[in-house]
């Protein structure tokens, strides 16, 4: 495994309709975060998904895990640190703590590849590639 060296902190305010009844936020919206997560950090990498699907680039979801620890409740704002790592050939990880003032409430994992016309490739898009340089030919 190598994990690649940069790292995003999202910052996303908990809204009322991503809430139970016990205003507790509600399982679902973990993965939603995630997406948010992982779509700023390719784009804060200079790699935006626009950018990656106009080189050919896919980037599906293969799994998704999530671990809850404590609660997060409407009008808190939730830290989602964001970092990648790479599995093997074809397989990237992305981790995710999500923490309120510095309490780490859940941690989570999606894993994904990378595809170009629909088949899973080694290939990554240019701007991703700097992150991996054992993989630069």
């Amino acid at each position: 495994m190598e994990t690649c060296s940069y790292e995003y902190t999202a910052r996303i305010e908990v809204r009322y309709a991503e809430t139970d009844q016990m205003g507790i936020v509600h399982h679902s919206v973990y993965a939603v975060w995630f997406e948010q997560a992982r779509t700023e950090f390719f784009r804060t990498a200079g790699a935006s998904y626009a950018d990656m699907e106009a080189e050919g680039f896919a980037c599906p979801v293969l799994e998704l895990g999530v671990q809850y620890k404590a609660p997060t409740h409407y009008g808190e704002f939730v830290d989602i640190k964001t970092t990648l790592v790479k599995e093997d050939k074809l397989r990237y990880r992305f981790k995710y703590e999500l923490s309120v003032e510095g309490k780490l409430c859940t941690v989570g994992t999606t894993l994904h590849c990378f595809t170009k016309a629909g088949r899973p490739t080694r290939e990554l898009p240019a701007k991703i590639a700097v992150f991996f340089p054992a993989d630069a030919k």
